[in-house]
């Protein structure tokens, strides 16, 4: 059977609890967490009303404001290398099984470096111990991703697809081909390829039933996951009914 995560905030002013709750009776078999107190003090708890819900936590995703530091050769960057790594260890003790990390963040990021590969080859190494998978997001430079690639080697890390993202800054690039055999993790939303809008799919322009068959050639038979708001959707003032609609459009996808 297939399962349908969407991520934990979507648009509505409701506490976690809540959140869990209603996106549980939507149809919904788990969530995505964004792990950082830059918006929930409590995250930590969140894996807890998760299953309180009757909802698995299918990954965690890393902070990722710093994420170009990762290439520096400063104490900020091992200092948010540090981070990264405390975030493997949280998901071992909150059974999360896959952490999303963003390789760079903004659209100048710094030129690769030995010194951001050691990094992640300690990363990596972390995540090896405790059993736990990276998933690298596609952000405004993919080439970052075949570089750290050819550079680690681990059957614990692979590939967090973005269509969002893919349809903003590399609608070009296959990924999907590029990468499937590495696919751990999809955050599915739609744009008009001039914003990151977070959308839901089939509101944008992205063409769906071409993704979709991308990703039945590359055999994916993972979680369908929505990292989506009720952008466009606004004028839909309950949380039930607009999550009725996105678990519609989530099982339309595959």
């Amino acid at each position: 059977m297939r399962n349908y995560t969407i991520v934990d905030w979507f648009g509505y002013d409701l506490c976690p609890r809540e959140r869990m709750n209603v996106i549980k009776s939507a149809g919904f078999t788990g969530v995505i967490l964004l792990w950082t107190d830059q918006f929930d003090s409590d995250y930590k708890d969140f894996p807890h009303y998760a299953m309180e819900a009757g909802l698995y936590v299918e990954n965690a995703h890393a902070p990722y404001i710093e994420a170009n530091t990762l290439w520096e050769d400063n104490l900020i960057g091992h200092e948010y290398a540090k981070k990264l790594i405390t975030c493997i260890v949280d998901c071992n003790t909150y059974g999360i099984p896959t952490l999303v990390i963003h390789p760079t963040n903004g659209k100048t990021p710094l030129p690769v470096s030995n010194i951001g590969i050691d990094r992640l080859k300690r990363i990596i190494d972390k995540a090896e111990s405790l059993n736990i998978n990276i998933a690298l997001e596609n952000m405004e430079s993919p080439q970052y991703i075949e570089y750290i690639f050819s550079k680690v080697q681990s059957n614990r890390l692979g590939f967090c697809f973005d269509s969002g993202h893919h349809n903003l800054y590399s609608p070009d690039l296959d990924l999907l081909s590029l990468y499937g055999d590495k696919l751990m993790a999809l955050h599915l939303n739609d744009n008009d390829n001039e914003k990151d809008m977070h959308a839901l799919p089939f509101s944008g322009n992205i063409h769906w039933d071409n993704l979709s068959e991308k990703l039945k050639a590359v055999d994916y038979k993972g979680t369908v996951a929505f990292e989506t708001r009720n952008t466009g959707f606004e004028h839909i003032k309950s949380a039930d009914e607009f999550l009725s609609i996105a678990i519609k459009k989530a099982k339309a996808i595959l």
